[in-house]
């Protein structure tokens, strides 16, 4: 799915598509991409745009394509979209008709962007430290019985 080209009458040359599309590296942003946009479709109720019903119908949504992406990472590199944003909204769409679309009100690619990232770094960084205390742990723990004098 294309998110520009509103004003061309021909598909972008093939190389152009290749080039442009991020997809097969901002997949691993899927998680986080779907958990902010759940975040932001609660921030669209406070402000009117979404009804709480709708939010509720788009959460439940997002949550099964969360644990989809879960069970099935791969399944995203199948699809021809250009990038993790309008995969997701995609996704969002066959499950949820048009009201998929008001979830992108107020909210540029740019925001989605730093987004994901900051919720990956933090999902990164929390991943890197547990993994540390583990290090720490297996190579204390075989010394703990030793003593010194």
């Amino acid at each position: 799915m294309a998110l520009w080209g509103g004003r061309f009458t021909q598909a972008a040359d093939q190389r152009f598509k290749q080039f442009n599309d991020s997809l097969r590296f901002d997949y691993r942003l899927a998680e986080q991409d779907i958990v902010g946009s759940v975040a932001w479709s609660k921030a669209l109720v406070t402000v009117g745009v979404l009804t709480a019903e709708e939010q509720a119908q788009l959460e439940e949504a997002l949550n099964v394509l969360l644990e989809d992406v879960r069970a099935r990472p791969q399944q995203i590199l199948e699809s021809d979209a250009e990038d993790i944003h309008s995969w997701v909204e995609g996704k969002l769409i066959d499950k949820v008709g048009q009201l998929g679309k008001k979830l992108h009100t107020g909210r540029s690619r740019n925001d989605q962007v730093a987004t994901d990232l900051k919720l990956w770094c933090k999902d990164t960084v929390s991943e890197l430290l547990t993994a540390n205390r583990q290090l720490q742990s297996a190579l204390v723990e075989p010394h703990k019985t030793i003593r010194t004098r």
